[in-house]
């Protein structure tokens, strides 16, 4: 049995639909980034009269949306979010799906080892990912390109387009580490929104809060937008802590997937 190709074709249709509100997120974003940019001076007063709070909840830094690109790092803010999801979901769903779907005897009883049927599993989400990424990126591409003056920041793009890559993973591995640490996980979706929802609370008053302590709790924070456009690279400390994570994850994940008692039932 190919548990790659399976959980594949498993998770598919779930993966374009995913891929498809990534892309129209995006494109219904950028689409407004012209009337913006025509009324640009009163749209900035408007955001200043906003609470810090909400600009930050809302992705909004107004002295940035004078370019296409400083406009997308807004939509940006969305695209992580649902992306954020997507990766939870995924990573709290990969075990625990077994158990409530009653499919983990035929599964367990099958002459593979449980670390090759978990690293299948890995692989197919890899997989997925880096479908998501690959087609999410071409069409942000798109509009990012159309829209610009000319100056299109290419190095900075691919930076912040590939963090979405890197923050899914991180999302990926903490559902994983929840997915073979719960007993049982009925329903997938609310566990996953809350968590999601609650690291994105906590970067909000992340970014409004004077200490930088908060940045560490929250992958949100670890790739930020502004400061990629402004130093055109990655923070080498938050860099090396979600490393981290997905690799602390990863190897603790394996070793509890090896030893747990797993019940279909």
């Amino acid at each position: 049995m190919n548990i790659y190709k399976h959980e594949l074709k498993a998770n598919y249709k779930i993966a374009f639909i995913w891929i498809i509100t990534l892309c129209g997120l995006v494109a219904m974003i950028m689409a407004f980034f012209p009337m913006m940019k025509s009324e640009m001076e009163l749209f900035v007063k408007m955001m200043d009269s906003f609470p810090p709070v909400m600009k930050a909840m809302m992705g909004i830094v107004a002295e940035n949306f004078n370019t296409s690109i400083g406009y997308y790092t807004f939509a940006f803010t969305y695209t992580l979010l649902f992306g954020a999801i997507q990766a939870m979901n995924l990573g709290i769903g990969i075990v625990s799906k077994e158990e409530r779907e009653r499919t983990a005897d035929f599964l367990l009883t099958k002459p593979v080892s449980r670390v090759r049927i978990l690293t299948s599993k890995l692989l197919s989400s890899l997989t997925i990912f880096v479908m998501t990424n690959a087609v999410y990126s071409a069409v942000s591409a798109v509009f990012v390109v159309s829209m610009s003056d000319g100056n299109f920041a290419l190095t900075e793009f691919l930076l912040i387009n590939a963090s979405l890559f890197f923050s899914q993973l991180i999302f990926f591995s903490i559902g994983l580490i929840i997915s073979v640490l719960a007993k049982k996980i009925k329903t997938v979706l609310p566990v996953s929104l809350g968590l999601v929802f609650a690291f994105f609370a906590i970067s909000a008053f992340a970014v409004t809060s004077a200490d930088d302590k908060l940045r560490y709790v929250t992958p949100f924070q670890y790739f930020k937008t502004e400061t990629i456009l402004a130093q055109g690279k990655y923070e080498t400390v938050y860099i090396v802590l979600g490393l981290a994570i997905i690799v602390a994850a990863l190897i603790a994940s394996y070793a509890i997937f090896k030893r747990r008692d797993i019940h279909a039932v």
